[in-house]
């Protein structure tokens, strides 16, 4: 199992490091904060205010723009998909989709609602893609005491013989609940290019630069917010670090939940604070909420949007999990 758990780390390793570099996708913010002008993505011919966009470091542009005042008006054209895939295949594949989705959503709305609606649609799909990989997550929680039993049964024996005959005993536990431990990681696998997509999306679609939602500035950073005195940026950051912890232990406690149900008691070496997978889990989930605090604080308060209820669908989906696909 640690084996399992050090692999896990390094493909997701593998992952983070193959997005940067695939992407290669610059960064669509000036130092203002602001979007640049040429990096709107439209879903029909816009207009901005010169105040409400920055110039990037290209002579033509800032010559074009350079004299205009604040409240000037600036036309934009509509970005198509031939536009977007000039740009790199992620930018046309994957950015351009969930902006235009945005863009047209929120013109129904606002743009604080068609973050929201296009973060269901995409978790909706993503759940379709991922469903066996969900719920062979929750049974790994299930099938938690047992591998900790035969973890306990080789503790100390480090010959070669011993880890052949712990490694076939789980694989066998495996087998027989009908689970492949690295299907577990096809939600990550799928997550982390839309992850990096919405990030850009946000930033990019014309709904988010020229909008709100009810008034709050989705273009603001958490970090921004909490100077400019503005508590909803502040809020709504903090709402997203918390349902980012609930829906990583939400497995766990629905784990917890089937036990009481099922009266069920285990021993000392089967409790999950002896295991060192347990620990191990616990730390890369408190990490990787970090590391999403983290970047989230310095990035438009639309990628809190959809982080947030983000995090909410996947407490609804594991508990939907639970009751129609876990046997208890």
């Amino acid at each position: 199992m640690k084996r399992f758990l050090k692999s896990k780390k390094k493909f997701l390793a593998v992952i983070m490091v193959m997005v940067f570099v695939l992407t290669g996708c610059s960064n669509p913010r000036g130092e203002s904060g602001k979007t640049y002008v040429n990096s709107i993505i439209a879903s029909e011919d816009v207009e901005v205010k010169r105040s409400q966009v920055d110039l990037p470091d290209d002579k033509e542009i800032q010559k074009k723009y350079k004299d205009m005042k604040p409240e000037d008006i600036i036309h934009i054209k509509k970005t198509t998909f031939g536009d977007a895939m000039s740009e790199g295949w992620f930018n046309g594949l994957i950015v351009w989709p969930i902006a235009q989705l945005i863009n047209i959503t929120s013109s129904f709305t606002d743009a604080g609602v068609g973050i929201i609606i296009t973060t269901l649609l995409i978790q909706f799909i993503i759940f379709l893609f991922s469903i066996k990989s969900q719920v062979a997550t929750q049974k790994m929680q299930s099938i938690q005491p047992e591998l900790n039993k035969i973890q306990a049964k080789y503790a100390g024996r480090n010959d070669d013989r011993s880890k052949m005959l712990q490694a076939q005993e789980m694989q066998a536990l495996y087998k027989k609940n009908q689970i492949n431990p690295f299907g577990t990681i096809l939600v990550t696998f799928i997550q982390f290019p839309v992850i990096f997509g919405m990030y850009y999306a946000t930033m990019r679609a014309y709904a988010v630069v020229s909008g709100s939602f009810y008034g709050i500035d989705l273009t603001m950073t958490p970090i921004e917010g909490f100077s400019a005195q503005s508590w909803w940026h502040v809020i709504i950051f903090l709402l997203m670090i918390v349902f980012q912890l609930v829906s990583f232990k939400m497995p766990q406690w629905l784990q917890e939940y089937r036990k009481k149900k099922n009266h069920v008691k285990e021993k000392k070496y089967a409790q999950p604070k002896q295991s060192g997978m347990a620990g191990s889990m616990n730390m890369m989930m408190y990490m990787s909420t970090g590391m999403i605090a983290i970047f989230a604080i310095n990035w438009p308060l639309a990628m809190s949007f959809y982080w947030l209820v983000g995090s909410v669908v996947r407490v609804l989906q594991n508990i939907l999990v639970h009751k129609f696909f876990i046997k208890d």
